[in-house]
């Protein structure tokens, strides 16, 4: 019974990992860690920091049993609309008895409309 759910984990960060690939361009699965970014840092890997000196796209995911945990989602490209992409695209794969964990809210009230327009999820904010 554990590998099937180990499968159907792996499956699930597969598709959102594949759907993701459509906003940016590098995506790597890690363990339970999704990275995803629009550029990559010196060992290849993409590149998530806030501290960027380059203008980027990026997201980092932690998996669990039942929880997707949002670590960040960094847009200082100007471009407007990427957090509402990303949730669309976790939102459309996950049940609704997952538990989403928002890391860190530093986002003037996103994170609140979000929870507020989806209420069949389990929210917890750090």
């Amino acid at each position: 019974m554990r590998l099937i759910r180990e499968y159907k984990e792996y499956t699930l960060m597969d598709k959102i990992s594949d759907k993701l690939s459509d906003i940016f361009t590098n995506v790597k699965i890690n363990n339970n860690i999704l990275l995803a970014s629009s550029i990559l840092d010196k060992a290849g890997k993409p590149n998530v920091r806030i501290d960027s000196k380059i203008p980027l796209k990026a997201l980092m995911l932690k998996f669990g049993k039942k929880s997707i945990e949002i670590k960040s989602i960094v847009n200082s490209t100007g471009e407007k609309g990427l957090s509402q992409e990303v949730m669309r695209v976790i939102l459309s794969y996950i049940d609704k008895d997952f538990t989403i964990i928002i890391d860190q809210d530093v986002s003037n009230g996103f994170w609140d409309k979000v929870i507020q327009k989806h209420p069949e999820y389990n929210w917890v904010k750090k």
